[in-house]
């Protein structure tokens, strides 16, 4: 193994442990020294890759957006997209730390992780596939509609929520405002900045929605109303549904078992998610197309 070799591994190491140490212990009462022996590396390691606490945070909350980009096909945001914030360069891990490295797999063994799987009746198994696009077999909004994309992504990221405890913890650094965001685009407000007509959908057109440079909700907020400002504009919603008002919903609800979640794995429960979207469906989507939809994830993505 060269020297390279070792500090990326290295590297993956410090933040799976810090990461299994923040969810479980918290940032905040999280020591270096906590971390370094979990990890099994030398002070010294540590601090080759990471000056602070606060580094070593902020790698832990750019791998799970990584990997979160990697759940929604979502490309990493332009300069300008993140409002001044450096981001990584879309691999795992690009918090600009010395060492370049990737994070690691993360859908790992953590105690938290095996009392989900065990909820669910689950044995543990493979890494689920990294995103309903290639789960597809790569169909996006073409052979899969956009509402079946939404329905299977939102399925991955709550299984994802359960299994991989690195996304666990960017979600809860970046839920106590490790991150600053950015400025939310006002709900019923379209991608250019106009304001939904009647019925909710005028405005409303694919494009990109605003990222936040280090905020996963961001990032997952963004992705959600463009997938259905996609739906509304192709007809796929039903008459009278705004996208906006459909994404608030759904970001709402989806968020809303992440926070949850982190008290009770039950809520991380696929079963949870599958009621939700058979509750939802009836109001967003007309009755021919709703008779097409799995409220439980299609076959590809699972």
């Amino acid at each position: 193994m060269t020297r390279q070799e070792r500090a990326v591994r290295t590297r993956e190491a410090l933040i799976e442990a810090a990461a299994d140490l923040f969810d479980r212990d918290g940032q905040e009462v999280t020591s270096l020294a906590a971390v370094t022996a979990k990890a099994q590396v030398s002070a010294g390691a540590l601090y080759f890759h990471f000056a602070t606490k606060a580094d070593l945070a902020n790698a832990v909350t750019r791998t799970a957006l990584s990997r979160l980009r990697q759940i929604t096909g979502a490309p990493a945001p332009t300069p300008a997209d993140t409002n001044g914030h450096a981001t990584g360069n879309g691999s795992e891990g690009g918090d600009g730390s010395r060492n370049g490295g990737g994070g690691g797999s993360g859908w790992g063994g953590d105690a938290r992780t095996q009392a989900a799987r065990g909820l669910r009746g689950e044995r543990a198994a493979a890494p689920p596939a990294r995103g309903p696009a290639a789960a597809a077999g790569g169909a996006r909004g073409d052979r899969v509609g956009e509402v079946q994309q939404l329905i299977d992504t939102t399925h991955v990221l709550v299984r994802g929520l359960a299994d991989d405890v690195v996304l666990r913890a960017g979600f809860a650094l970046d839920r106590s405002g490790g991150q600053r965001p950015a400025r939310e685009r006002p709900v019923g407000e379209g991608p250019a900045g106009r304001a939904a007509g009647k019925g909710g959908t005028g405005g409303e057109r694919p494009g990109r929605w605003p990222e936040v440079g280090g905020s996963l909700r961001g990032v997952w907020s963004g992705w959600v109303h463009e997938t259905l400002a996609a739906a509304g504009t192709r007809g796929a919603l039903a008459p009278g549904v705004s996208p906006s008002d459909a994404a608030a919903v759904v970001v709402a609800a989806t968020v809303g078992f992440e926070v949850l979640g982190a008290q009770d794995p039950l809520w991380l429960a696929p079963h949870r998610l599958t009621r939700f979207w058979t509750l939802l469906l009836p109001a967003l989507v007309p009755l021919p197309a709703r008779e097409t939809l799995h409220p439980d994830g299609s076959p590809a993505a699972h």
